[in-house]
């Protein structure tokens, strides 16, 4: 079963996971990392492992493992 990891360190609150994640999955998370920027986290329970959010990522947060 596929795993989708969070690199929450590279995560710059662009929104572009949120806004095409098909289950809405995906919300920030109101902590901060260490620039400073409101990561994205994900429910386990709704996500599909589809993909898109890996897709659309200009940061490289998402890393789909098998």
């Amino acid at each position: 079963m596929a795993t989708l990891c969070l690199n929450t360190e590279r995560c710059k609150s662009c929104g572009f996971c949120i806004f095409t994640c098909p289950v809405k999955a995906l919300k920030l998370s109101g902590n901060l990392n260490a620039d400073g920027y409101d990561y994205v986290e994900h429910d386990d329970g709704k996500c599909t492992k589809c993909g898109l959010c890996y897709t659309v990522c200009p940061d490289n947060v998402f890393e789909i493992s098998e």
